[in-house]
């Protein structure tokens, strides 16, 4: 049976880490992801269908921080990155992340993930180029490889977002997709597509129908 491209990046970033003797608890789920800090909530709760997700911040918050700057011991000094990141059975590789804030506050923490978690990725798959797990990963054009397979979503508080949460709905339902001009920007820059949901929706819409195998 062929190994799925998740399952090559899974052994990819496990081999890093063995590379440098660290580990990282990254296996995890959208409600754990989800979680806030400052207000100490989840904002996926765990009542909805779930998946398996990397955090990203397992990563890159110890063992990349630890690899590329060594003499560091503030987390604060991490590579930002997005909450989770997946990849699906028809190899689209999705960025998730989650915001209990309203949508205008989210951008520049957003843009700057955007470009960080990218950068940290590609660092980690050059890297490890020559293991050769990454069979369909287009090494001779990356950012190529982005535009055509890399999705972000964004999933903002309902509660916070009353407005936004209504036109989001109401676009699906009419076929539509809502998004903010700078969630624009980044795919024109970055990505192959970008989304905006609430909890509600990236269940019904994403994860519902979401297959890794």
């Amino acid at each position: 049976m062929n190994m799925s491209q998740y399952d090559e990046f899974k052994i990819m970033i496990d081999d890093y880490l063995k590379k440098y003797g660290k580990t990282a608890n990254y296996s995890s789920c959208l409600h754990d992801t989800s979680y806030s800090d400052a207000e100490n909530v989840y904002l996926y709760e765990n009542s909805r269908r779930d998946i398996e997700v990397i955090n990203m911040d397992q990563i890159a918050q110890e063992p990349y921080r630890r690899v590329r700057f060594p003499e560091s011991n503030k987390t604060e000094d991490s590579i930002a990155t997005n909450d989770a990141f997946v990849i699906s059975s028809d190899n689209k590789w999705y960025f998730i992340e989650f915001k209990n804030q309203k949508l205008n506050k989210t951008k520049d923490s957003v843009s700057k993930k955007a470009y960080g978690n990218w950068f940290m990725m590609l660092d980690i798959i050059y890297e490890m180029k020559n293991t050769n797990y990454m069979t369909s990963f287009q090494y001779n054009n990356p950012i190529e490889f982005a535009r055509k397979n890399v999705i972000l979503i964004l999933v903002v508080s309902e509660d916070k977002n009353p407005n936004d949460a209504k036109r989001i709905h109401d676009c699906i339902l009419a076929g539509e997709k809502y998004v903010p001009a700078f969630l624009e920007k980044l795919q024109k820059y970055i990505y192959h597509d970008v989304f905006l949901h609430t909890p509600a929706t990236l269940e019904q819409y994403f994860v519902k129908k979401f297959s890794v195998k």
